[in-house]
């Protein structure tokens, strides 16, 4: 089993399940109501046979290395589920219901995977809600698994992201095994290499840079302490909304900025505003971090494979369109920086900054130690369009990621058919209701927006002759 997929297993607790997963929506067929539609998917997906990762288990007995094995005979019945909203059966009810189910723990004792198909929705529309366990995959590979099973056009229900597939492998072998250990005793010497690569980085940051300036790129451990920060508790708050792509890309041109740069800026500005409507506006710019897909084309092995971008946000009190400029130079350095290393270190980059802070928290040094992020903000890619689901329309796509000490906020967010769709996944101990956060993430965005209207359009540009011209003496 991979080190970064035993870690989510090992931090996987009651108060932290390492649960991620997705929240779908669909239109309703043109014949038929969601809830005909809803029953058609329960049967489908309770006839199918789960395929790799999803028909294994972990054992992490001391007896052997921890490997997955077989699960035996699955009940589907426990695996697939119909859920049915009680009126008004309005967005908020339907992020309620998905964060009760999302903070409940995956059961070990069988595969790590659930479905929960929704119907009851005022909009007539119809949910499904499903979740997996972290070690299984990572949000690239989710994206292609669970997307990728839907079908192009109208037509029965197609076979869903848990069911067998030619590309996915089995449960690997005893050669296997073998060959992994001695592939992991002949890492070693490069991992420590890693290892002494990022610690030259880390003491980079703790030095700072010539003339004792702040070292450019990354910056684990420089944001401030927010509420975000406390320690995670079992309970969720989640919330969803979407802005228009079209609408961004147009944002981010002007400001010289990216999609991810806008999305960024969007969330820092509503946290700012969040804490701030608290009395606990941060004095320090933010840190978000930022996961970074290594996954090569074609690559279907059910594991993670991601590395980690730790991007300091905007100053506090910035204006909107100062702070995309402000994050977009700070994404810049750090994307960089993250070239420069190699494929072990950027991987090893996270594991080391957490283990850093672990260490750091079980020395009792927690409260003179900055925390190593505030937030994570993750783009897991997009999907292309029209998808659907039997005859029912993908019309939307939010993220629900995983929570883990010592961050209590993510923002995931997804491209489908137009637009940005951002999942919002909050601490409830510390934020009862995470549509006070989307709410102002909405707002923020319209003033980002606003701000590029009312500035000047860039000057014509002219020959290169008349430009020598006009400046010649």
């Amino acid at each position: 089993m991979p080190l970064l997929d035993l870690a989510f297993l090992w931090i996987d607790r009651p108060e932290t399940p390492s649960n991620v997963g997705v929240l779908m929506l669909f239109d309703p067929p043109p014949a038929g109501s969601a809830s005909a539609a809803a029953a058609r998917v329960v049967r489908a997906y309770r006839a199918s046979r789960p395929g790799h990762p999803f028909d294994v288990v972990p054992d992490l007995s001391m007896v052997l290395l921890p490997h997955w094995r077989p699960a035996g005979r699955v009940d589907m019945r426990r695996h697939v589920l119909r859920e049915r909203l009680a009126a008004p059966g309005d967005l908020g009810a339907l992020c309620h219901l998905v964060a009760r189910l999302h903070e409940t723990p995956l059961d070990r004792s069988r595969p790590l995977f659930s479905v929960h198909v929704i119907d009851g929705l005022a909009s007539g529309q119809l949910a499904v809600y499903l979740k997996s366990h972290h070690a299984s995959w990572d949000g690239r590979y989710a994206l292609e698994r669970i997307f990728g099973q839907l079908r192009r056009e109208p037509g029965a229900v197609t076979p869903p992201f848990f069911a067998a597939t030619r590309d996915a492998p089995g449960v690997p072998g005893a050669e296997h095994v073998a060959a992994s250990l001695a592939s992991g005793v002949r890492s070693l010497v490069t991992q420590a290499a890693a290892a002494k690569e990022l610690f030259s980085r880390l003491s980079v940051r703790a030095r700072g840079g010539p003339g004792g300036a702040p070292a450019r790129g990354n910056h684990p451990f420089a944001g401030p302490h927010t509420r975000f920060n406390e320690p995670v508790g079992p309970g969720r708050s989640y919330a969803c909304f979407s802005l228009p792509l079209d609408e961004m890309r147009r944002v981010a041109v002007a400001c010289g900025g990216t999609l991810n740069d806008v999305a960024l800026a969007v969330v820092d500005a509503g946290v700012e505003h969040f804490l701030a409507g608290l009395g606990e506006r941060p004095r320090q710019p933010l840190v978000a971090m930022c996961p970074v897909s290594l996954r090569d084309p074609g690559d279907h092995e059910a594991t993670t494979k991601a590395a980690t971008l730790f991007v300091p946000l905007a100053r506090p009190r910035s204006g909107v369109a100062d702070r995309l400029r402000q994050i977009t130079a700070n994404t810049r350095d750090a994307k960089i920086e993250f070239r420069s290393l190699s494929r072990e270190a950027a991987l090893d980059y996270a594991a080391l900054a957490f283990g850093l802070w672990f260490a750091s928290d079980t020395l009792g040094l927690g409260a003179i130690t900055r925390p190593v992020i505030n937030l994570t903000v993750s783009n897991v890619g997009a999907v292309e369009s029209p998808r659907y689901l039997g005859d029912c329309r993908l019309v939307a796509a939010y993220p629900v990621s995983m929570l883990a000490d010592p961050c209590g906020l993510n923002v995931t967010v997804v491209s489908v058919d137009g637009h940005m769709d951002f999942g919002i996944v909050a601490n409830a101990a510390v934020c009862a209701d995470a549509f006070e956060l989307s709410r102002a993430c909405e707002a923020a965005f319209a003033r980002l927006a606003r701000a590029v209207k009312l500035r000047p359009p860039p000057a014509p540009s002219q020959p290169r002759a008349a430009r020598r011209k006009r400046v010649s003496p």
